[in-house]
């Protein structure tokens, strides 16, 4: 693994730990059981705060990307969703291992080609799309349909597709005003 001791600066770690901090707290925490919208919001929030603590920072092998993956879709099943939506062990568990899911897609991205970013990014956006078709479906598997402890109804699905779909639309914009910015500089 290599550092950029350049990068290395207070003002890179401000953004993703305000991120981290938003979200790992007691008060959203404790609405996370009640809104479905704001625990899939701390799920991409705790990833991406991850992600940038560690992104051109620490350089390191692109195979950490499949963990970190693995990480991301585990907590994205139904059972281990409503179990980390309604128990406060299983969401500990799910919010570190989140955070250290993006910390690795971090250092795993580092020495990626451009070309290699964008295809991670494509991926991302069709398996996020088709999940939050899952969720616009109201699909029961993600409710107290399903799993009866878990503290989401089915209602609650079209908000956090719609949530889903705002966050994809943010993260698109600003990925193309980057590269824009890049292609006129």
């Amino acid at each position: 693994m290599e550092i950029d001791k350049k990068k290395l600066k207070v003002t890179h770690f401000i953004f993703p730990l305000v991120l981290l901090i938003i979200f790992l707290n007691p008060v959203v925490e404790s609405y996370e059981t009640l809104y479905q919208w704001l625990f899939m919001l701390a799920h991409y929030s705790l990833f991406i705060g991850g992600l940038l603590l560690t992104y051109r920072l620490i350089k390191g092998t692109p195979f950490l990307i499949i963990p970190s993956g693995v990480i991301a879709v585990f907590w994205h099943l139904p059972m281990y969703f409503n179990l980390a939506a309604a128990f406060t062990s299983y969401r500990i568990l799910n919010d570190l291992t989140l955070v250290l899911a993006g910390i690795l897609a971090g250092i795993g991205s580092g020495k990626l080609s451009l070309l290699q970013k964008f295809s991670l990014i494509i991926v991302w956006m069709t398996a996020d799309t088709a999940y939050s078709i899952v969720f616009l479906l109201e699909n029961p598997a993600y409710s107290n349909v399903v799993y009866s402890f878990s503290p989401y109804t089915p209602s609650q699905e079209i908000n956090t597709a719609v949530v889903m779909w705002i966050i994809m639309s943010i993260i698109i914009a600003y990925i193309a005003g980057k590269f824009l910015k890049e292609l006129l500089s």
